[in-house]
């Protein structure tokens, strides 16, 4: 009689045990869902902040690369001709400076992320160019710290220089005469230079673009493609000028250029963003609403069990 009222005890207090863990999981796993429904949410309104920010943004640096557009335009037409180094082989018939053989590649990226595949284009096609580099021609710079550390991983000995809040508010063409003239200052006489930069196109498409600028010792070498041209000054010294100048404004058009398709593309991954966070957001809010009602119903199913034995003792 004793063991049987032992086994009887020793079953309430596993049973009594087992729906007390039961209840406090329960209540855990509801106010788990409950933070992760909060968290979805405010997530959820900083993607739709963020995407406004950026749609506010995009028309204002698509505007400013259109206005840009003419400063690279004049130059452009003058070096139309020049599209590679096919040819120029040494500096024996050239009047310029002595050859430094290299090459000096601008990749435009962004110091933030959050806009798709804007900077992943550029490093890919960056790292295409310094791959079928053997010879080590190419000095690579970024103008933003995305760009930084996977050229540097892959190609240390061929990174020169990062430009951290780099237009942070917007581009100033001295601030990009301040970083070209650093880049330049390194290899004064560069053979060529390549900036690659995204081209907005619209708000839903852009595309890699690598921008060729002839250096002063590649236009000497077709210096005879400039004798229809009159020049103020000593002819050498206005093409290096023109070299550089060319050089700065290209990269100052690439700057924009490569601002917009950010923007288009942090506007399109903040509103997909949004939209799986508002999906998320039912999900988790139906199953908090099952998991609180079968708690509801579990408590009243104990309610009402309680008082019915209460009742049958009585009896």
């Amino acid at each position: 009689m004793n063991h049987l009222n032992k086994s009887l005890i020793s079953s309430s207090k596993l049973c009594l045990n087992v729906a007390r863990t039961e209840q406090v999981r329960n209540m855990a796993t509801l106010k788990d869902l409950k933070i992760r429904l909060g968290t979805v949410k405010t997530i959820s309104k900083l993607t739709k902040t963020l995407h406004m920010v950026a749609s506010s943004k995009l028309r204002s640096a698509e505007k400013k690369a259109e206005e840009l557009y003419p400063y690279n335009l004049g130059p452009s037409k003058v070096l139309d001709s020049i599209k590679d180094e096919e040819g120029f082989v040494d500096s024996a018939n050239s009047t310029g400076e002595e050859r430094s053989n290299k090459k000096l590649l601008v990749a435009v990226t962004t110091d933030t992320g959050m806009c798709g595949p804007v900077n992943h284009q550029i490093i890919k096609s960056c790292k295409a160019i310094l791959k079928q580099d053997t010879n080590g021609k190419f000095l690579s710079s970024t103008t933003g710290l995305k760009g930084v550390a996977p050229l540097m991983a892959e190609f240390p000995s061929k990174f020169s220089q990062c430009g951290r809040d780099f237009g942070k508010s917007e581009y100033s063409f001295p601030e990009t005469l301040l970083f070209l003239s650093e880049l330049i200052s390194k290899v004064p006489n560069f053979d060529s230079g390549v900036v690659v930069f995204n081209k907005f196109k619209n708000a839903l498409s852009y595309n890699v673009v690598g921008h060729f600028v002839p250096g002063f010792n590649l236009l000497e070498h077709h210096r005879d493609k400039f004798y229809s041209y009159m020049t103020s000054e000593d002819r050498s010294a206005t093409m290096k000028d023109l070299s550089e100048f060319y050089f700065a404004t290209s990269l100052w058009v690439g700057l924009y250029q490569n601002r917009a398709s950010e923007m288009a593309a942090r506007m399109i991954s903040m509103d997909n963003a949004s939209k799986n966070g508002e999906s998320i957001s039912q999900q988790l809010s139906l199953q908090y609403n099952r998991v609180r009602q079968a708690m509801i119903t579990s408590e009243l199913i104990e309610i009402t069990s309680g008082a019915s034995a209460i009742e049958s003792s009585s009896d």
